[in-house]
This record gives C-alpha cells, structure tokens and sequence, in this order.
C-alpha cells in the first residue's frame, strides 16, 4: 500500500517518442502508484512530428493521474520541461527522460531531495554509446564551462532530477530565453547533491546530438551563463590598442632617427593581418552577446500550449494538492 505523505509530480519531455512513450509511462506510473498516494505523470510534447500525442492520448483513457501538453512547435527539451513545471502541483517534481532514465529511483532521489538542499542532480556512471567528437569533446567542455567560464556544472550531469516545491517556485521565476536547467540549481542558490545512476537505454540506438547542435549548445550555455568572453573581448581590443600604439611611436623613432628609412612590407602586412583578426574577433564576440540580448528584449512568452488532455481523475485525493504554504 502507497504511504508517502508527500505529492509527487513527474515531468518528462516527450520528442517523437512513440516508440518508447507507452512502455515508460507504464514503468513510472507502476512506482508512483506503488509508493505514493498522490501523485501526477505530467508529460509535454515538445512539437513531436510522429504519432507521440496519439499513444499518450490512448494511455490517458487507461491511466488516471495523467496529464499531456502538446506544445505548439518544437521548442527544445529546456523549454519543455519548463512548460512542464510550470503546471505540477506536487511537493516534490522529478525530471526525467524518457530514453534513459530508470524509474524505480524516483523515490531514492525524492527522499534524497526531501532530507536534503531542495536539488538532487543526476550523474551517470558511464556514458553511452556515442560519436568520437562527443566523447573527446565533453570533459574539454566542462573544464571550460567550470574553469574559464567559472560556472557550476558538473561533469557527467543529466537531466533526471528531483526538485522541492521552493526550489520550483524559484526555477519558474527565471525567465531567460537561453536556459539550461542543470545549471539552474546553482542560480537560485539551492545547492544540490549529486545522485550516481546507471542509465537505462529504451532505444537500441540511444540519440544523439550531431556536431552543429553541440556546436550551438555550447555556444549558447556560454552567452546565457557568463559575461567573461565580453572582458576577453576587451582585454584583447586593449592589447591590441596598446601595440598599435607601440607600432606608431616606432614609426616615429624610425622616421626621426634612421638616416635611410627602407619601407617594411613584412612588417607593415603583420601587423595589418594582427589588428584585422582583432577587430574581426571582438565583433564576433559582440554580435553574439547583441544577437542573444535582441531575443531576450522581445519578451515573448517562453511557449505556446496548443492542447492540454487530461486523464478522466486527475487527483487521487482531491482534497489534496501541494501542502508547501511557507514560500510563494
């Protein structure tokens, strides 16, 4: 018999996974409906091109505690899950993905979140399968992310988390365009606790992302998160202001010194192709941050909803929702 005083709400990010969806959301509903009397599966289809709203919206006339929303393009798994937890009730909301997270540890990682900070963080054992680029790639990302970018982010971290209602109410006040959640916990200052896991693959062939998309993840971690490479920026054009002021008080010496001024092509063209990489390095820095700042001024909302489909009961107790009352 489920004993749990607590609510539990579980968000999971849905993107053409028809596959994959019936057999996950039938494993996590068998843990919640164990270990818990109140609970909700909240399930956002993130602009799925595949027959994912179909097999959920079959599942929502079986199951109880279910709800689907259908989000009206794809607007990547951030924002997803934000939509996602925008809308849970429960007193602790745990984060999951559908390709690789195992549900019998939602209760671990709960009862770790409810003793603990308010963040518990996932961390793989071992990593999947996955292209070279990827996995020589990944431990230099997070040196720099952690080192020159200085931002918390641990290694190996996923998505499969567990949050308390404060640390919800918290998260959901962030309205960056550029987010991304696991970094998210250090923002608003709850700390975490990391959570070993080995993954738990439903797919033979696990996904993953193609150079451009890691290219242009990281990128946008880097503008969304830290001012530094605007100082580089700086510090580089002062440098490179500080030797084209040396270069000219040199050309003076020489015009004023030497007997037989011979033209320096060499060096004329050196410092030429020195001050043009400069220039060309700082606009590409600016146009970044300026191209981001012009999305982040538009202040549209973060998503659209086109559909929300519910389960026929919602609420195993309906006198019962979240009982945190002591933060907004």
């Amino acid at each position: 018999m489920p004993s749990s005083d607590c609510f539990v709400s579980v968000v999971a990010s849905l993107y053409n996974d028809a596959d994959i969806v019936e057999p996950f959301v039938r494993e996590v509903l068998a843990v919640l409906k164990r270990e818990y009397a109140n609970y909700e599966l909240v399930l956002v289809d993130d602009g799925s091109g595949d027959d994912t709203a179909a097999r959920v919206t079959a599942l929502l006339a079986e199951e109880r505690c279910v709800r689907l929303l259908r989000l009206s393009r794809h607007f990547g798994q951030d924002i997803a899950i934000t939509a996602g937890l925008d809308t849970v009730i429960g007193d602790f909301v745990v984060v999951m993905s559908p390709e690789t997270d195992p549900p019998e540890l939602v209760p671990e990682m709960v009862e770790r979140c409810r003793r603990g900070p308010g963040v518990v963080y996932g961390i793989r054992r071992r990593p999947p399968a996955e292209p070279l680029f990827l996995r020589l790639g990944r431990p230099l990302f997070y040196r720099y992310f952690n080192r020159v970018l200085r931002v918390s982010l641990p290694a190996d971290s996923t998505d499969f988390r567990a949050y308390s209602r404060q640390s919800v109410n918290a998260i959901v006040r962030i309205k960056d365009r550029l987010r991304y959640m696991r970094t998210f916990g250090t923002v608003i200052g709850f700390g975490g606790e990391p959570f070993p896991y080995d993954l738990k693959p439903r797919r033979a062939r696990p996904r993953s992302r193609t150079l451009k998309e890691s290219l242009n993840l990281a990128l946008s971690m880097t503008v969304a998160n830290s001012t530094r490479p605007l100082r580089f920026a700086s510090v580089l054009a002062l440098a490179a202001a500080l030797v084209c002021g040396a270069g000219a008080v040199y050309a003076l010496l020489v015009r004023w010194l030497a007997r037989d001024v011979v033209p320096g092509w060499t060096t004329q063209q050196f410092f030429s192709a020195v001050m043009f990489m400069v220039v060309f390095v700082v606009l590409a820095i600016l146009g970044e941050y300026l191209g981001r700042l012009l999305d982040e001024v538009k202040d549209r909302p973060l998503y659209f909803v086109q559909e929300e489909r519910n389960s026929s009961v919602l609420l195993v107790d309906e006198k019962r929702r979240n009982v945190v009352t002591e933060t907004d």
